[in-house]
């Protein structure tokens, strides 16, 4: 192999790991998946993932190549993962070439979201309506997330710069609470307790928390450890922005309608998962051609997850949901030629424990400690439950790649 062309080859596995990166990847996935790249290429190399570089580091005869990709942590997306596996395999079956490949890869890494700012306000509304039904409350409680979450979700929608961005959670949760609060007050049935985890459940950090614990469990613990603090700031900055917007709530003052909602029946969750399921396309910028198989996906864990807890209690029923899904996710990766997660992010959103973690630190800020840690205690080990199911699937059925 040439000079050029081992170099080359090299600019093209930099980008790959940039845009498994951009798509979510975790650090054990990229890594593995690097590795597999590499091979087939014919390079020798070693990697190293955090949530914010990627360290490269080639070997070509007796001299050493070393490369750092300083990358902005970012979440899950499903549509320019399945294009980026798609670009390797062409690669590798030598169908482009590599510059061509790596071309391709930076038009991936540069495309704009896929969904419009309409479908992401509805995505907001619906989602979060779908969790309250889940969580369990009135009709009023429906309607409010309902009408909340698609504010949250136009509030969401400008880009943020700056001191903006890094308090965007916390502005989230605020105005949130303010939203629910004032609502609450003109109808004081409204559960805000409840209307306020739902509206925001799109920020809570739920996967992040879930992967980080998989990083931990498979022996890298700098990106696990600082994406499991990543987590912990986002929960710290909305629980902050509850907070606040509760004590600025207190002092508004409105008259308030006497009537009383009824409770939303056992049956509405038969309809409302497999709707939430679907809006997981909208969450994870899916291709729509892949709607099906995410509602699928959502509605088998949450399903598995279910049937689990009620015999064997809820960390069985999350290992159980977490290895049904993995096995579900390999044999969905082998028989259509997609990448696993397509089905396995989906699959694990509705069983996350993210929820809890938030929980927790409003026990926290309530000064209930001993609550506090205990729930935090709690959410570690349904995380790890989760972590541990979704490994032993893979050993059920053997993963097609290694993302």
């Amino acid at each position: 192999m040439l000079k050029e062309e081992y170099l080359q080859r090299i600019k093209f596995i930099v980008q790959y790991g940039r845009s498994l990166h951009s798509v979510g990847a975790p650090a054990h996935s990229l890594e593995a998946a690097l590795n597999g790249l590499c091979e087939r290429l014919g390079l020798k190399g070693s990697f190293v993932s955090i949530p914010t570089a990627i360290f490269y580091s080639f070997r070509f005869l007796d001299e050493e190549v070393t490369r750092i990709a300083r990358v902005e942590p970012s979440g899950v997306n499903l549509g320019r993962l399945t294009k980026v596996d798609l670009v390797a395999q062409d690669v590798i079956r030598h169908k482009l070439s590599v510059d061509e490949g790596h071309a391709r890869l930076e038009e991936i890494f540069n495309s704009a979201d896929p969904y419009s700012h309409l479908i992401t306000v509805c995505c907001f509304s619906i989602t979060s309506a779908g969790m309250l039904t889940l969580f369990g409350g009135t009709w009023g409680d429906l309607l409010t997330a309902a009408l909340v979450g698609a504010l949250i979700g136009i509030l969401s929608l400008p880009k943020h710069f700056g001191v903006v961005a890094q308090l965007y959670e916390a502005l989230m949760a605020f105005a949130a609470t303010l939203l629910a609060s004032l609502f609450g007050k003109v109808s004081p049935d409204i559960n805000l307790s409840v209307v306020i985890l739902s509206s925001l459940i799109m920020f809570i950090p739920g996967l992040n928390i879930t992967i980080s614990i998989a990083e931990i469990a498979t022996q890298n613990l700098t990106s696990g450890t600082s994406r499991l603090m990543g987590g912990f700031m986002i929960l710290l900055k909305l629980a902050f922005g509850v907070f606040v917007g509760s004590k600025l709530a207190s002092h508004i003052h409105i008259n308030g309608l006497s009537y009383t909602f009824a409770t939303i029946p056992y049956w509405v969750t038969f309809i409302s998962v497999p709707i939430t399921a679907l809006m997981s396309t909208v969450i994870f910028k899916a291709e729509a051609r892949e709607a099906k198989w995410i509602t699928l996906a959502g509605v088998f864990g949450y399903a598995l997850s279910k049937i689990g807890s009620n015999y064997f209690g809820p960390e069985m029923g999350l290992f159980i949901g977490g290895l049904g899904v993995g096995a579900a996710a390999n044999l969905f990766a082998r028989t259509r030629f997609r990448p696993s997660s397509i089905f396995q992010f989906p699959g694990l959103i509705l069983l996350v424990p993210g929820s809890i973690a938030y929980r927790g630190l409003n026990y926290l800020f309530a000064r209930d400690v001993i609550l506090g840690f205990d729930t935090a205690f709690t959410m570690i080990t349904l995380a790890f439950s989760l972590v541990v199911g979704v490994f032993v699937g893979n050993i059920v059925i053997k993963p097609r790649v290694n993302y």
